[in-house]
């Protein structure tokens, strides 16, 4: 009886740091790094105030967000944007003035956004601009991990033509979206602890053990009087 119970305390001991050497592992192969994510879309032509198709009136834009993978559970994301127009040669002048990007998932069918944040855009070159105060963020829910996530973008701007005519719009959306990507759980808590209490553990029974081998101490024996 004695030796099954040390089996199973010495097989729960050697899960447990298998556990967390593995967990400590999956934290070490998973080290952060950045990332750049993009969408491309194009913006039609609304030269007379409704849509057209004159493709000399098209603006081909493309939105960078900066990162950090993996993401993990209940942590702020930074992002850092820049947006660039490639506008046809109808259009005389593009003024995006606030970008949003919200991190958002397919749930049943329905596009459920999570979080988000928004920016004004200043111009930080010839047809290239970027948020006025540094990074946007994006907060999900300390509940908020799995698979399938993608970060969706929306514009709102001005656009003039070369025949006079303007069109400004807001929360305007590209049909296309980043790849999906993770939110992880940080494990490395876990395998922390799972390693601390497996040494403990077996620390505790080699001690019980030293104990039990423990010779008996030598009395002399005691005579009878005579």
């Amino acid at each position: 009886m004695v030796r099954a119970s040390t089996f199973l305390s010495v097989a729960a001991i050697a899960l447990l740091i298998g556990d967390g050497a593995f967990a400590l592992f999956l934290t070490a192969t998973a080290a952060p790094r950045p990332a750049t994510m993009t969408v491309e879309g194009t913006f039609p032509d609304y030269s007379g105030g409704h849509l057209g198709s004159n493709s000399s009136n098209r603006i081909a834009f493309a939105f960078e967000i900066g990162t950090v993978v993996p993401w993990y559970r209940g942590q702020i994301q930074a992002l850092s944007m820049t947006l660039t127009a490639q506008p046809g040669p109808g259009v005389r002048l593009v003024e995006p003035t606030i970008l949003s990007v919200r991190l958002q998932r397919w749930d049943a069918g329905i596009r459920t956004t999570l979080a988000g944040d928004l920016d004004l855009l200043i111009l930080a070159g010839p047809g290239r601009w970027t948020t006025a105060n540094g990074s946007l963020h994006i907060a999900p829910n300390a509940d908020v991990a799995g698979s399938s996530f993608f970060l969706a973008v929306a514009l709102n701007l001005t656009v003039q033509y070369q025949d006079g005519s303007s069109y400004s719009t807001g929360g305007w959306e590209p049909d296309a979206r980043t790849t999906f990507f993770d939110i992880r759980t940080d494990v490395a808590p876990f395998g922390v602890l799972a390693l601390a209490a497996g040494s403990i553990g077996a620390a505790f029974i080699v001690v019980s053990w030293r104990r039990g081998r423990r010779p008996a101490s030598d009395a002399s024996p005691v005579r009878p009087p005579p």
